[in-house]
């Protein structure tokens, strides 16, 4: 049996005292805007095939439980978690904690809802974990998810997984050697390819995340023992996921609440896309000199060189709507036509404006050191020969330069309404306040509305 180190005896007593901590009240307020955000863009891609595929195949697993399925029956709690996750994810239009660069949320409240329902936990305490889970993701991939990043791993499913081990346990109230033991059994199962990104795959990443989590707090409750010196800075998950040595986990303190420094996405695409499309949009609704996108001769871009190298490698217009969330010249292009760049913009079955494309042929993005994740530049050239110029220095939704619950309920609306209907603005309502008693009972009529509508059609 391996001992557990530093790390994971820190972050194993952290998930042992969820239940005793009380919590400040910006940590609940953001934890319920992840829900929000979360629920809405679960909702929101209900007939992407990701979605159905994934749910389809847990229909027909016959599993015995009672955690809600979206767009479903209800299952097991980890093949619950396996679809809603991977469905929260499907329009990569879901929340990024930037330090880990992972999608934090899209497993983790996936994971938190399926065994909260199946062990009849009350709304507070499924928040509760919902923040243990998060606050662990963050502590373990602070730091290292651009690199694993850049590696060719994809963050969420190595941190986002390990968040949803964390809440799980916190849920089943597993003592810290338990936990540890957790953990270190969904480290275990790390995965996801960059590769895979414009494809089913990714938002599958999430599912699975959210699934192995849910059973690796289930095996460690149980008795399961992993090897929590995984978690150690040197000590087997950093050694594998960077391999040439450069970083190493960092020594998990839980001096802040990372919650506070989460981002939402205004705009349904690859998050390093973002600051460009706020530069293009900027510059198409300008109030003095708005730009005619048909009147530009060359459009220059400068982004960090994870944005470059994830988004503006690209060549040719997009064949899908993934692949062109993942395209910036596409998505600076639907910026400088002044779209919203919303599900709508990406739609199914896949559609390419000419327009559009036309504007992205125009495009040219280089990597820039100096240029922060956050951040871009933007030159556009126009055919009467004047200069037009923007910087964003923090783009909407980061911490920064933040969203809130009007901002919310605008995304909230555009994903839900069109399923739910007069339903909407009450969920809505529910999720705001979201840890009050009966909320989850509100939460699950609606689901269950969802998977009745969808019988039916």
């Amino acid at each position: 049996m391996n001992k557990p180190s530093s790390n994971a005896v820190v972050l194993g007593n952290f998930i042992a005292a969820n239940a005793q901590r009380a919590l400040p009240e910006p940590v609940l307020n953001t934890a319920r805007l992840c829900f929000s955000d979360w629920l809405s863009v679960a909702i929101g891609a209900g007939e992407e095939a990701a979605g159905r595929i994934v749910r389809k195949q847990v229909a027909a697993m016959h599993s015995h439980g009672n955690s809600s399925v979206l767009y479903g029956a209800t299952a097991a709690p980890a093949l619950a978690a396996l679809a809603n996750g991977t469905l929260a994810h499907c329009l990569d239009f879901d929340d990024t904690y930037i330090g880990a660069n992972t999608h934090t949320s899209a497993p983790v409240w996936a994971a938190t809802l399926a065994l909260g329902e199946a062990i009849d936990a009350d709304e507070a305490a499924m928040l509760a974990a919902f923040v243990t889970g998060f606050e662990v993701a963050a502590q373990v991939g602070r730091g290292v998810g651009q690199a694993v990043t850049a590696r060719g791993l994809h963050a969420t499913g190595v941190f986002g997984r390990i968040g949803a081990a964390a809440a799980a346990a916190a849920l089943l109230g597993l003592d810290a050697q338990r936990a540890a033991h957790a953990l270190a059994a969904a480290a275990t199962q790390s995965s996801g390819l960059t590769a895979s990104f414009g494809s089913m795959a990714k938002p599958f990443h999430a599912g699975k995340a959210a699934m192995d989590g849910v059973l690796s707090a289930q095996l460690a409750a149980d008795g399961f023992e992993a090897a929590p010196g995984v978690l150690e800075a040197g000590g087997g998950l950093d050694r594998a996921i960077i391999q040439d040595g450069s970083l190493q986990l960092a020594a998990s303190s839980f001096s802040q609440w990372e919650i506070l420094n989460n981002s939402f996405k205004p705009y349904a695409a690859c998050h390093l896309t973002h600051p460009t499309i706020d530069a293009a949009r900027a510059l198409s609704m300008s109030s003095e000199r708005p730009i005619d996108p048909t009147q530009i001769h060359a459009a220059r871009v400068r982004v960090s060189e994870l944005a470059q190298q994830i988004t503006g490698m690209t060549q040719g217009p997009p064949t899908t709507p993934l692949a062109a969330k993942f395209d910036l010249r596409y998505c600076t292009a639907l910026g400088l036509h002044g779209h919203s760049v919303s599900a709508a913009d990406f739609p199914t079955p896949w559609t390419i404006d000419a327009k559009i494309a036309a504007t992205a042929a125009i495009v040219e993005s280089t990597a820039d050191a100096s240029v922060d994740f956050a951040a871009a530049h933007l030159e556009l050239e126009m055919k009467d020969g004047r200069i037009e110029i923007i910087d964003i220095e923090v783009a909407k939704g980061h911490p920064g330069n933040p969203i809130d619950w009007h901002d919310m309920r605008v995304k909230f609306d555009g994903l839900v309404e069109g399923r739910i209907g007069a339903h909407a603005d009450r969920l809505f309502g529910v999720l705001s306040n979201f840890g009050a008693p009966g909320g989850l009972h509100q939460v699950k009529d609606v689901l269950s509305t969802l998977a009745q509508q969808h019988v039916r059609h």
